[in-house]
Formats: C-alpha cells, sequence, structure tokens
C-alpha cells in the first residue's frame, strides 16, 4: 500500500528530522513543505533531493538513487532502503554565551545573537546526518551551540583585551568574518552575528586603563605583584617611599600621571588625542600616530589649529580660517 512520507512539524525552530521509515517503496509520496527540502542518504552519500511539492517516487524522478539502488540491488528492487532527512531552510536565529580569555590570558565573560541559514543543503545534510550521525532538533542545537562557542573562543584568544573592549561593533564584525568561514564548511550561512555584552573581572577592568594609557602589559603584571608587596610594609617603614619607587622603575612619570588622570576621570577616552593627519585616537605617551606613523608633538603640546569647515592649517592665533574665511574659536 502507497505511502506518504513527509515532515509535518517542521515548521519555526525546527532544524532537521529524519523520517522513520527507512524502507520506500515505488509508488510511494514524498509530501515536502514550503521552506523544507527532503535529502536522500544510502551509506552516508548524499543521492537526490527534492524541492517543496508533492513527489510520486518512481524511477524517473529520482535518477541519481536509481542508478545507485540499480548498480547494488536493482533499482526494481521493492522496497528499497534509503534514509529521508528534511532540513528547514528557514532563517534561524540562536543566542550564544560562555567564558574565555584574550592572549593576555585576561579572562572574558561574553554573550549574544546570531542570525543563520542552512545554505548548501547537500553539504549540511552530509556533514550533520551523514558524518555526524545528528538527525533531530535537539542534538543539532547542541551541537551547534558548542561548535559556535568555540570558534569563538579560538578567535578571542587571539585578541588583546584593549580591542576587544574598545568597540563592540569592531569586535562582532571580526568574530563573524572568522567564524563564517568555518560554518560555510558545514552548509550553513551566517548572516549575522552581535556580541551583547563583554565584560572581564574587576582587576583585569583596572589594568586596563593602565594598558589604555600606553603601559605595556609585562609592566602592569610586574607592578601588580610588587605593589601588593610595597602595601604591605609598615606605613612609617618605607612603605610609600617602596611604593613610589616601584612605580618609578617600571613606569615613567608621564605613564603614571596620565593613567592616574584617566582612572580618575572614570572615561578613558577622555585622555586620548585625535592625530591631526589621519583622525585616528592614540595613546598620551604615544610619540608617534599608531596608524599613519606622523609625530604627536603638534597634537600634545596645542600648537596646531585646523579649519573645522574646509581642514586647512592655520595658525594658533588665527582667527579666521586663511583659506575659507570661516570664523575659528
Amino acid at each position: 500500500m502507497p505511502e506518504v512520507i513527509d515532515w509535518l512539524t517542521g515548521k519555526g525552530d525546527e532544524v532537521i528530522f529524519r523520517h522513520p521509515r527507512t524502507e520506500i517503496n515505488w509508488g510511494d509520496t514524498v509530501n515536502v513543505l514550503p521552506n523544507q527540502l527532503a535529502i536522500f542518504i544510502k551509506d552516508a552519500k548524499v543521492y537526490d533531493v527534492l524541492e517543496p511539492g508533492r513527489h510520486l517516487m518512481k524511477t524517473q524522478n529520482i535518477p541519481l538513487l536509481t542508478r545507485a539502488l540499480s548498480a547494488i540491488v536493482g533499482y526494481d528492487k521493492n522496497p528499497f532502503h534509503c534514509s529521508v532527512i528534511f532540513v528547514n531552510m528557514s532563517q534561524f536565529q540562536g543566542k550564544f554565551g560562555g567564558r574565555s580569555q584574550t592572549k593576555e590570558l585576561a579572562p572574558l565573560q561574553f554573550f549574544g545573537d546570531y542570525f543563520w541559514k542552512i545554505k548548501d543543503p547537500n553539504l549540511f545534510a552530509f556533514e550533520i546526518a551523514g558524518n555526524r550521525n545528528i538527525f533531530t532538533t535537539a542534538s543539532f542545537n547542541e551541537f551547534f551551540r558548542n561548535f559556535f562557542v568555540q570558534e569563538i573562543m579560538s578567535v578571542l584568544a587571539e585578541k588583546s583585551i584593549v580591542d576587544i573592549l574598545q568597540d563592540l561593533e569592531l569586535t562582532s564584525n571580526a568574530v563573524e568574518d572568522a567564524v563564517a568561514p568555518e560554518l560555510e564548511k558545514l552548509g550553513i550561512e551566517l548572516l549575522n552575528l552581535k556580541f551583547g555584552g563583554i565584560d572581564t573581572t574587576p582587576e583585569y577592568r583596572d589594568r586596563l586603563f593602565w594598558m589604555r594609557a600606553g603601559v605595556a602589559p609585562e609592566k602592569i603584571q610586574q607592578y601588580s605583584g610588587m605593589a601588593k608587596v610595597a602595601e604591605k610594609l609598615p606605613e612609617g617603614g618605607g612603605g610609600g617611599l617602596a611604593g613610589a619607587v616601584v612605580m618609578n622603575n617600571l613606569f615613567s612619570q608621564n605613564q603614571v600621571q596620565k593613567a592616574e588622570e584617566i582612572k580618575s576621570s572614570g572615561n578613558v577616552e577622555e585622555a586620548f588625542l585625535t592625530c591631526n593627519q589621519c583622525g585616528a585616537t592614540f595613546s598620551p605617551s604615544a610619540k608617534f600616530c599608531p596608524q599613519c606613523g606622523d609625530p604627536t608633538d603638534d597634537e600634545k603640546k596645542g600648537k596646531v589649529k585646523f579649519c573645522p569647515n574646509c581642514g586647512a592649517q592655520a595658525s594658533p592665533t588665527a582667527k579666521f580660517c586663511g583659506s575659507c574665511g570661516f570664523k575659528l574659536k
């Protein structure tokens, strides 16, 4: 008796489904709903893909599978053994979160959202169902969530904590660019990835101020250990002097002063300067712009004035722009 093979519950968040019947008869009907594809797998190989619609099983409908069956058991054998894998071609949203570390070994906590869809159903069925024997949405979600978080962790581990926390959007884009090619190997297209938040421990948040002030991470680590020793010294027995010696030995006076200004202000961006050549921001302790290499003396000393209307350079005492006549402050 001909039967109907379908996936009536394959909507919403359902991703993949293997029909329980593995004995298919010529004359059976495969009913594929909109946004679904039916994929025939035999011996871990993808043979045919059926698009939305009602498909009567006959030799003319699935030539690749017929050819395989003919070579193995004869195409007219009834029933024949084959797995029918249904996949949902809709767009999906996922959430991620986890713990990682940076290249300075700074601990991180992160979370966010991503959007994805199946781009190559043949590759998806082969990698997920054929190679990994994943046939349910629950098992796929567990695999995908772990795979996704591991890829994010590997990207964050190669970056500096300063770069990660400086601009969340840039970090999201960098991680998306790195993870997307890995997902394509599974037949998955990453449509969008956004971090909702990334944070570190209070200890490293404090260190971040020093790093943004231009102090090398290894010196911060060195200072942290020595400062704890200095704090334990008697107050009247040179504790304050020891702390000052530690600071002066590890950092220049300018770095110390600038870092303290940043910490007291609570806003690291206010303490940074802007290059008058390329517009990049840089630490007050930098001697050259990290983007274009221009010396930073002019910005630090305030000897340069630029017209906000046309960008022309003007004398520090000029009241009007010599190029466009714009009134200068």
